[in-house]
């Protein structure tokens, strides 16, 4: 575990990221744990296990697709509906995108558009998206889409009948006992939270999300705008590695779990499961080692969870990268390098 040590100390002077942890962890212990760096650097505030970080994309798998699965195994839709039939009003150019489509980035929606800094409300953002006009005919190809999350956060709304953030709240945090794990941070945990910076704000954010859409829409959206410390993305991993429970409470059948874990995209198309970027993904931050059913999600803000049924170990990973201005690339190296240290200490 030497390597991974090292490899944590190097990424925080090398300024890839103030303050970082992590966890390589089973079905119910704790395998290697660390720390280092700095959580908030102008108050030189430690990075630890229970630093609440940004979580950002990390969103899509552990709030949306999983509050989405839910409701697919009470019968409340299926995964091959159009998304139009839960949305108010008419989107004629979301004809044919179904629900799994937007789940595995193949809705032929754009990655991304800008939502923020225009005075919108968030009902006439969500305008915006309903009006969306795909780049290509669902089905046709993989293109990793925000927008496809942001109508699943609200396809969530319409058939729970509250927020994302409410719904995976109450049936996925609560009761696996993700303290820390919730959307827009309250100030009296300021002294816990990891600052990140953003360009467009100009400024240095503590407890208020990173993404710029995501913000505009209120801080809570199917795309970003999950907070969480390691210890609630652990226990998040450890129930998908017990097949949907954890000390007695289920979250999702196994069968449920399987389809959440298996690639859905054809031959020839990057990976993606109901949720997770899996092999042949290049999203996937699984480097050289990790057995072939490995799944997992990153964060822009420079978070990952990575996941191997077969290993039975999953691999969580929280910085904030972004406070430091620089390139991304750098730090992606690096992460794939500390992927492979942590499958080289594997036996």
């Amino acid at each position: 575990m030497n390597h991974l040590q090292q490899l944590l100390e190097a990424g925080r002077d090398q300024s890839l990221f103030p303050g970082a942890t992590c966890r390589i962890f089973d079905r119910s212990a704790t395998l290697f744990e660390s720390s280092v760096g700095l959580a908030q650097p102008e108050r030189e505030l430690a990075a630890g296990p229970d630093t609440v970080w940004d979580l950002a994309s990390l969103t899509k798998p552990m709030a949306t697709a999983t509050s989405l699965l839910i409701l697919a195994q009470e019968g409340r839709l299926h995964l091959d509906e159009e998304v139009t039939s839960f949305l108010a009003g008419d989107s004629p150019s979301l004809a044919g995108i179904t629900l799994r489509h937007c789940l595995t980035h193949t809705s032929g929606l754009k990655a991304w558009v800008q939502l923020h800094g225009n005075g919108w409300s968030p009902d006439e953002i969500m305008a915006k998206v309903r009006a969306a006009e795909p780049s290509r005919p669902p089905g046709a190809g993989y293109t990793y889409s925000d927008l496809g999350y942001i109508l699943l956060g609200e396809v969530v709304r319409q058939v729970a009948g509250q927020p994302v953030a409410a719904f995976a709240s109450s049936r996925v945090f609560e009761p696996l006992r993700m303290d820390s794990a919730r959307f827009q941070p309250p100030e009296e945990w300021s002294d816990r939270l990891a600052a990140t910076r953003c360009p467009d704000r100009g400024r240095v954010l503590l407890g208020e999300v990173h993404d710029g859409n995501c913000a505009a829409l209120g801080g809570i959206a199917g795309h970003a705008g999950l907070f969480g410390s390691l210890n609630d993305v652990t226990r998040y991993g450890r129930m998908l590695l017990n097949e949907g429970e954890l000390e007695g409470q289920r979250i999702l059948s196994p069968q449920v779990v399987r389809e959440m874990a298996r690639n859905q995209n054809p031959p020839g198309m990057n990976g993606h499961t109901l949720g997770w970027f899996t092999r042949p993904s290049g999203f996937l931050p699984a480097a050289d080692f990790l057995p072939p059913d490995t799944f997992g999600h990153t964060g822009f803000t420079g978070t990952s969870l990575v996941l191997s049924p077969s290993f039975g170990i999953g691999i969580a990973l929280l910085t904030n990268r972004v406070y430091c201005k620089r390139d991304a690339g750098d730090f992606l190296r690096w992460r794939r390098r500390f992927h492979n240290a942590a499958a080289g200490c594997l036996t």
